[in-house]
């Protein structure tokens, strides 16, 4: 039987073919994307992390408690380099594994209390508690709690894609996190690791964005900033934040941004507090009002906001009672009213609680002390129809002001697709966008922040330090809104248990006997709990805390430089501000007095 044979020219089409296909499935098989390259980093750091949590576990009643402190370090060094996507994608997982070390409430079940587990719940095991065989079994079951986690991410890597614009975005916001928690000493406030803690974040940061072919000027920022943060011979006390920020981070930032756009990498479409194609956090129209608002908020065009401004100086709203808004919250006065509390409608009582400003008050998913409403329209109603308050009657509120020559004007300029728009649902609508637009972030911090590093001087700069250094300040009061409302996502406001005294007498000390937030839900932990106000004008607030007990800024140091009411030797069980004496001396507190005077901002509105 004969064979034919191809021509030459087949045979060598045929091996040009072969070879061909060869050297495509070979750059198939060694090629990978960006999107590949930084799921493979992914995988990697979270096989080291289970690897390094066994090991932590399998010695945890062997091995000395240094050697246990090392292994610890060892492992959130290496969630670290995890945490940009953990918290991007699974944050239910990211609060279980380094969230506070205290009971939570999740917003659609405030009553059900859930307790805190993960790193530092371990941490306070092997670093602020007694090495006993209980305290052995409490750090292996941490272990567990925490290898439990890692099993859940490992389940779900097949899951995780890493599109270049989800990469972007969740490194911005770890960036975020890292300047307003991290570095302020939030989630490592027994082991006083949050330097070593930062240049790791900010060497992942580096590697990650290098996988994802970012420019090399932007990674050079990136190594720069963790060596700054990583020098020899710095202490958490001692670090130059301010210094850091300008010099090293913002740059980084801006350049984390324009490498995003150069390489036409969309911004997440995802609306936030902080705007996902802002440059920084820090820079002036960063943050939208918006985002707090209803879906059913009124725009705040210059017609809305001059019948919100009527409104809110209105007494009509009060009945006859006489008393306006603008009676408590006074525009000269910050929107204060400079009373320890102000007078109640009810006989010759007094009301229970301290008049906040309203300067920035839209900038917080939830309002009132005791966090009760999550809207400024809501809180509109509460304030108008409560008797000791303003005493008014809503609904009643439009006849009266149809009655009044400037409103209907006003009221049809404001909403002029309405044909009778004169509504108890407009009143609460066009006041709440007048106190909506009285955001202010253009103070002189702002200005040094934003690159005008002559600003401050330098006991304000060393203030700041202080405020987020070793005063702790900045654990509560986060940066750069310096309340309670959580970074970097913003959409989340923290209470806490302070202590605070019923009065300053220093002989005649109790406990303020408000429950709080205790009142909403009945939570334990709850108990005197109150929302973290602004530190922005508080200089121009006085007086201060929920029962406005201390007419000074230095009398408010003093109460926390001495460990809030367990301090002062009060019995608060559920206290959560630490009672460890901070030990500041005059001169800090004098320089953290100063840092908050440079955050006066009642002028040069920028939204």
């Amino acid at each position: 039987m004969h064979t034919r044979s191809l021509p030459l020219g087949g045979r060598l089409a045929r091996s040009l073919l072969l070879g061909l296909a060869g050297l495509l499935f070979s750059f198939a098989v060694l090629y990978q994307s960006p999107a590949e390259k930084v799921k493979a980093y992914y995988t990697r750091h979270l096989q080291q992390l289970r690897t390094r949590l066994q090991r932590l576990q399998q010695t945890a009643y062997t091995a000395d408690t240094t050697r246990l402190r090392q292994q610890f370090a060892a492992c959130r060094q290496e969630y670290k380099c995890l945490e940009f996507a953990v918290e991007y994608y699974y944050p239910h997982a990211a609060q279980r594994i380094n969230g506070a070390a205290l009971p939570e409430t999740e917003p659609g079940e405030p009553g059900e209390v859930i307790q805190p587990t993960g790193f530092q719940v371990l941490e306070e095991y092997l670093f602020a508690t007694p090495d006993t065989r209980a305290n052995r079994d409490l750090v292996h079951q941490e272990t567990d709690n925490l290898l439990y986690q890692v099993r859940y991410l490992e389940q779900q890597l097949p899951l995780l894609v890493f599109p270049p614009e989800e990469v972007y975005d969740a490194q911005r916001l770890n960036l975020y996190r890292l300047a307003a928690k991290g570095l302020s000493g939030f989630d490592s406030q027994a082991a006083h690791a949050s330097l070593p803690e930062a240049a790791a974040t900010l060497h992942a940061a580096r590697e990650v964005l290098a996988l994802s072919n970012a420019p090399a000027i932007l990674t050079q920022l990136l190594e720069r900033s963790a060596a700054a943060v990583a020098r020899p011979g710095q202490n958490f006390n001692g670090f130059d934040r301010a210094r850091f920020f300008t010099r090293y981070f913002n740059p980084a930032l801006a350049a984390l941004r324009q490498a995003q756009t150069e390489q036409g990498i969309p911004f997440t479409a995802t609306r936030r507090a902080v705007r996902p194609d802002a440059a920084s956090f820090f820079v002036a129209d960063a943050f939208d009002p918006g985002f707090f608002a209803p879906t059913d908020a009124a725009p705040s065009t210059p017609a809305v906001l001059a019948l919100g401004e009527a409104l809110f100086r209105e007494p009509l709203l009060s009945g006859k009672a006489g008393r306006s808004c603008a009676s408590c919250h006074q525009p000269d006065r910050a929107y204060t009213d400079g009373l320890r509390v102000n007078r109640s409608l009810l006989a010759e009582a007094k009301l229970e609680r301290n008049t906040p400003t309203l300067l920035n008050a839209a900038l917080q998913p939830d309002q009132f002390y005791d966090s009760r409403v999550h809207f400024l329209e809501d809180q509109v109603h509460a304030v108008v129809t409560n008797k000791a308050e303003m005493g008014g009657q809503l609904h009643e509120v439009p006849a009266l002001l149809r009655r009044k020559a400037a409103y209907p004007r006003l009221f049809a300029q404001a909403f002029a697709t309405e044909k009778q728009p004169v509504t108890e649902r407009n009143i609460r609508r066009a006041v709440a966008a007048y106190v909506r637009s009285l955001v202010g972030l253009n103070s002189r911090f702002d200005q040094f922040l934003r690159g005008d590093t002559t600003v401050l001087g330098n006991q304000e700069i060393l203030g700041f330090n202080l405020f987020m250094g070793k005063a702790q300040c900045g654990t509560c009061h986060y940066l750069p809104l310096f309340n309670g409302t959580v970074p970097p996502l913003y959409d989340k406001t923290e209470s806490e248990v302070l202590g605070v005294p019923a009065t300053a007498n220093a002989a005649a000390l109790k406990l303020d006997t408000d429950p709080g937030k205790f009142l909403l839900y009945g939570v334990a932990h709850q108990r005197h709990a109150f929302k973290t106000p602004t530190v922005r004008n508080a200089a121009l607030t006085a007086p201060y805390m929920h029962n406005g007990v201390y007419q000074t800024l230095e009398q408010v140091l003093d109460f926390y430089n001495r460990g809030g009411g367990a301090g002062l030797g009060l019995a608060v069980p559920t206290q959560t501000l630490p009672e460890d004496k901070l030990d500041l001396t005059t001169a800090e507190q004098q320089a953290i007095i100063a840092f908050i005077k440079s955050l006066n901002d009642t002028q040069g509105v920028v939204y």
